[in-house]
Order: C-alpha cells, then structure tokens, then sequence
C-alpha cells in the first residue's frame, strides 16, 4: 500500500528526532542516480520540520563496480566519493548525512565519521521503512547483545542441516545496527536490528550448510538446495552441492581472489518486524534486502573483506548470508536456539 506524502514526512520526522538531530544542525542530503525521489523528498521536508539546515549533495556513481550487473550491494571498491575533497568536505562539516544513495565502505566514509559527522544510510522503499521505523527498543535489544557479544571468545553456530562452526572472538570490534545515527561519529542504516563480529584471524573451522530457504545476497534470492562449505583455517575450502552450490562457487571464483573466501563478519538478527518472505515480492532494484539481513532469529554468515572491524582484508567479493533455524551459542551460553532468540533482554518488549 502506498504511502502519502505527509505520513512520509511524518516517519521521517520521527526517526530524525530519535537520531538526536536538533534545530540548527547541518543535514547533508546525499542522492545519486538511483535514490528513490520520494525517500528525498520526504527526508528533505523532515529534515525542515525538525528545524535544521538543509544542504542537498548529488554525486554521479563513481568508479564502475566490478559487480557483475551493477548490483551494488556486493561491490567494495572505489567509490563516487574517492577523490572527491569537496564532497567528503561538505560532509565532515555537517552533523548527520542522510545517505540515500549508498556510499559507503571506503576509507573517506570513515574519514567523515571520524570528524563527528553522524551517519544514517536509507535505500529501502518508503513501505518498508515504514514497516521497520526503528525504536528506543530495537536499540536497547541490540545493544545488550552487544554487550554479550563483545566479552565472548567463542561462537559456536550449528543446525539440524548440518553446520558445526566454530571461531575465536575478541580481535575485531563488535558491528551494531538498529537503525539510529544516534551519537558523534556513528554509521547506521534504517531499517536494521542485528550485530556481528569478525572472526580471529584463521580461526574459522567447521562445516557450514546453507539450507533451503536460506537467503544469499547479492542474489537476492532463496536458495533452493543444499550447499555444503568446509571452512578450515578461516576460510572456505570447498564448495559442494548441487546447483545452488554449481553456481556460489561459478560466482566467486570470477572475481579470482582468494580473499573472498575468508570468513567476513558472522552474527544474529533481532528483528522482530523484518519479514523472512519480503524478498521475494519485491523486484531485485528495488530493495536492499534489509528484511533478509535483519529478521529474528537469523545467523549472519559472510564472507570477504573486514576492514569495517579493523581488519586489513579487502576484496570486491563479498557476500551476506542469513540462515534460518541455526543455533548460535557463545562461550556454550545460547542466543539463538533454531532459530529462536533466547536471551530475555533480546526479545522485543510487548505492550501491557
């Protein structure tokens, strides 16, 4: 059902509120070819409602992506901002960039958010965001898992599919996404509600299986047979399987780095208004796949660079994979059992 104007504007407005921006501060707008007219538009009347100083910045696409057909969500690599010193100027001296167009990933997204800048990434449909306007208890959800995640040193992720990973925790930074551009220096992206972490390096051992039904992106599609991973050493050793498995492995060997094999960020969803089924009634352009990255109870598996935990590793191939039905446990203590969040603090709060 589509979305008037005004409760466009409406949304908008709230979710800048809960971002903390405040009349007087600096919004940069940032749009390229492929934002969404209306999320610009209805941002950009919020964003005046709320009080603040509007500045819109509009960038070409940048160095071609290596993606095969464009799609942008697999693609790491030099971006319309590398190079750009009057771009990345414009948004280090502002208080909250409104990222409808997706740069991000490169060294001068970083660069911007250590200057303070705060940042919130949107490239979803304005139904979507609407379904997903986060809350002050997606973020609390989050943060406690943080917590958690953050003091762990072992995650052990298995399923009836057969998964038995294991990896050591504590090298990289823990990644926490509720939807909230909410402190100095801070990245999100609406929608959202799930954590993740990095691996130790070299520590990734086990099998994985990705099952029917699993999600894998940037396909964007649900995968129909069973594909069996053999991780030893923190990367993937072996693809097996059928199609599905024909096809992942056609997929990475093309971009012939063995860096896209190495065990990337790995974590949960939490949540709870994120549909499982979303993607497939959408058409591929249309959605960043946020609904797959964050409904409740997944396990995030990825692979590729970690350079956004403080890792070294860079490579164009990567991918998100969010499993159903998994159970993820750290240091034995369970998060997740078959897909089901277990931890209390982690479970949405329900009206009295």
């Amino acid at each position: 059902m589509a979305l008037g104007a005004r409760d466009q504007i409406a949304m908008w407005e709230q979710v800048l509120r809960l971002c903390r921006l405040r009349v007087g501060e600096a919004v940069v707008l940032l749009v390229g070819p492929d934002s969404l007219p209306e999320n610009a538009r209805a941002a950009g009347d919020a964003v005046l409602a709320v009080g603040a100083r509007l500045a819109r910045l509009e960038l070409g696409q940048g160095a071609p992506p290596k993606a095969v057909a464009s799609e942008r969500t697999a693609y790491f690599g030099p971006t319309a901002l590398t190079g750009n010193l009057p771009a990345v100027a414009a948004m280090k001296s502002a208080d909250l960039v409104i990222d409808l167009m997706g740069i991000d990933r490169g060294t001068e997204q970083q660069e911007i958010l250590d200057s303070g800048t705060r940042i919130l990434l949107v490239k979803e449909p304005p139904e979507v965001l609407a379904r997903l306007v986060p809350t002050e208890d997606d973020r609390r959800r989050v943060l406690a898992a943080a917590t958690v995640l953050g003091q762990a040193r072992e995650m052990h992720v298995t399923s009836a599919a057969g998964t038995d990973l294991r990896v050591r925790l504590g090298q990289y930074s823990v990644l926490t996404e509720y939807g909230l551009a909410d402190e100095p220096g801070r990245w999100d992206h609406w929608p959202s509600g799930f954590l993740a972490t990095w691996p130790n390096e070299g520590s990734a051992q086990g099998t994985v299986v990705i099952d029917s039904g699993d999600i894998i992106l940037p396909f964007k599609d649900y995968v129909r047979s069973p594909i069996r991973l053999t991780v030893a050493g923190g990367y993937i050793r072996a693809i097996d399987g059928g199609f599905d498995a024909d096809f992942l492995s056609e997929y990475m060997a093309s971009f012939a780095d063995p860096e896209g094999y190495a065990v990337s960020h790995l974590g949960w969803g939490l949540q709870d208004r994120a549909l499982w089924t979303a993607l497939r009634l959408y058409d591929k352009r249309q959605t960043n796949a946020m609904d797959a990255r964050s409904f409740l109870g997944n396990f995030m598996f990825s692979t590729g660079p970690n350079l956004e935990g403080g890792g070294s590793r860079s490579t164009p191939c990567h991918l998100d994979i969010p499993m159903r039905r998994c159970s993820l446990a750290l240091d034995g203590v369970p998060m997740t059992i078959a897909g089901r969040v277990v931890p209390a603090d982690q479970q949405a709060r329900t009206a009295a």
